[in-house]
């Protein structure tokens, strides 16, 4: 019989759905009675570590509760009467990419010495500003001084993104659409089908709970922040996404802003 020194866990890795706005705007949950947001997070709350089956059907509760009107026009006998709110979040997460990229390369560049762009983000007061500069150089051909490869290809993404923003970000859009919409159907296999055993299912976790835990942080940041409701955020996104790389269009770096 084999020993292990260090005890085995009882459940997997979390999947990576973080709502970080909860803690760096200092709520826990709404006290002002029912609050549709609050009432998604804790839909959505099985996601980050729950067993697949309840992972998926709360996710896709809290989605379909904030992102879904009973006014949207579609065919009745289509999924895509309830699937548009994939879509809606897909506008919402590939719009707040770019920003979470550019913010983490911001902290990874660190050149041997001192150089202009090191110098410029260590005096930036807030994030928001670490984001232009970075934006700034990266557009004007700097190179960035980054070791780890996965830095390296974040930054090569950036450099195509700020190239022509209107195409790349409606790339991205297209495959967290085809991510989330895969996340609607499992859902379906469990609640309609009566199945927790769906092959894909735990692929489709994997890959939806963190564009899911990324889309809710910025629908309680709009909340807390600026009042905003889900669908007015997503309104937000979608018209961003349309004028993005035109001259009176939103910088790349505030889409939602």
């Amino acid at each position: 019989m084999k020993a292990y020194p260090q005890p085995l866990p009882v459940q997997p890795p979390a999947r990576g759905a973080d709502v970080l706005s909860l803690k760096r705007e200092r709520t826990m949950y709404s006290v002002t009675g029912s609050d549709r947001l609050d009432d998604a997070l804790e839909l959505a709350a099985p996601l980050n570590e729950g067993p697949p089956a309840p992972a998926v059907s709360g996710a896709w509760a809290a989605i379909e509760s904030l992102l879904y009107h009973p006014g949207d026009k579609a065919d009745p006998d289509s999924e895509r009467n309830r699937a548009v709110a994939a879509d809606r979040l897909a506008a919402l997460v590939a719009c707040s990419w770019p920003r979470a990229e550019l913010t983490a390369l911001s902290y990874r560049h660190g050149p041997a010495e001192e150089d202009a762009l090191l110098g410029k983000l260590e005096v930036a007061a807030t994030n928001a500003e670490r984001c232009q500069i970075l934006a700034a150089a990266l557009g004007g051909g700097d190179k960035l001084a980054l070791s780890l490869p996965g830095d390296v290809a974040a930054g090569q993404r950036m450099t195509k993104v700020l190239a022509n923003p209107f195409r790349e970000l409606g790339d991205v859009r297209a495959v967290f659409e085809g991510v989330l919409r895969r996340l609607y159907r499992q859902r379906n296999i469990v609640m309609h089908g009566g199945t927790t055993a769906a092959v894909a299912l735990d692929a489709a976790l994997r890959t939806a709970a963190p564009l899911v835990g990324a889309g809710m942080d910025r629908l309680v940041h709009a909340k807390l922040t600026l009042g905003l409701e889900p669908l007015d955020l997503v309104a937000r996104a979608e018209n961003s996404l349309a004028l993005v790389g035109d001259p009176l269009g939103p910088s790349l770096t505030h889409l939602l802003d």
